[in-house]
């Protein structure tokens, strides 16, 4: 019965994948309009989604703490790698850049709410904070860096503040810390604007689950170096979550289980979506190599969320 319950749980998302690939070959719908479905996940559904787990969350100082951990080990995680070239699965130009960060905002968040409710989406928030920054300061400016292009830390942070995921954030921190969202509640017409943004928060996961299935396509590049990519990273994140929640969430917080979850969750992720716009567009191989890894890295994350899903 618990492995019925489990696939319940979790299949959802993975027909709704299904069906997004079933959309890409039999051509129903176009490139351009998954581009379109893509713009309104980024720009309203999912700052929509952080704004009500930020809004309503309780607040505690220990989460900080997870956020520079998480942070500081992904720093490591990608320094390290860029070094280690000689090691299966390192030894394209790009791979140090898979191997830290994860695609949160179009496939973590999916997943976790179609598993465990949007109730409860504020548990996978605070795990991506530290990532979030992570991507924005250290990653992207790593790409632009191996690019040839200058640094703009002022350019990086107005990007970073002005992006919808991140108001939708700042917003919901600002509401919760004067209480506002409860008053908002009160009232007829802002409880009618809130009851409307679930509405549209709620879109999350069946536009990123349909995006994520047309997207779907392996290159015609060999599939074994992604494939060694894929499994090393899997392994290492996988390794650092179970010490993590051991250790940080189990032992030294004593927080909910539920953030034990979101930790194995955020790791068995793929890397940020956002490496190949940063890629020299020349390049073939390393192009056919990113999206080949993160295709795979996509297929992995949807089977190993029913392992996550059975053990929590």
């Amino acid at each position: 019965m618990q492995i019925l319950a489990t696939m319940s749980a979790t299949f959802p998302v993975i027909l709704l994948v299904i069906l997004g690939v079933i959309l890409q070959k039999i051509k129903l719908i176009q490139d351009t309009t998954i581009t379109d479905m893509q713009k309104l996940v980024v720009n309203i559904t999912l700052p929509l989604l952080l704004f009500k787990a930020f809004s309503t969350m309780t607040f505690s100082p220990q989460f900080f703490l997870i956020v520079a951990i998480i942070f500081l080990t992904c720093v490591i995680v990608m320094l390290l790698t860029a070094k280690l070239k000689r090691i299966p699965g390192l030894s394209h130009n790009y791979a140090s850049f898979l191997m830290a960060g994860f695609e949160a905002g179009m496939l973590g968040y999916a997943m976790f709410t179609a598993i465990y409710g949007v109730e409860n989406v504020s548990y996978f928030a605070v795990i991506d904070l530290g990532q979030v920054l992570f991507v924005f300061f250290v990653l992207i400016t790593r790409l632009e860096v191996y690019q040839g292009r200058e640094i703009d830390l002022k350019h990086t942070l107005v990007t970073f503040l002005k992006t919808p995921v991140i108001i939708g954030i700042l917003a919901g921190g600002l509401t919760n810390v004067f209480g506002l969202y409860t008053i908002m509640e009160g009232q007829p017409i802002t409880n009618s604007i809130l009851r409307t943004a679930e509405i549209l928060a709620g879109m999350t996961t069946p536009l990123v689950a349909i995006v994520i299935g047309f997207g779907l396509r392996f290159r015609k590049g060999s599939l074994i170096e992604p494939a060694k990519t894929v499994i090393l990273r899997s392994v290492l994140w996988i390794i650092l979550a179970l010490i993590f929640n051991a250790l940080v969430i189990r032992q030294l917080m004593g927080l909910d289980r539920l953030f034990e979850a979101a930790v194995l969750m955020m790791a068995i992720l793929p890397a940020p979506f956002v490496v190949p716009f940063y890629l020299n567009e020349k390049n073939d191989n390393e192009k056919e190599y990113i999206l080949n890894t993160l295709s795979l890295g996509t297929i992995f994350a949807l089977c190993a969320s029913v392992v996550i899903r059975f053990i929590y």
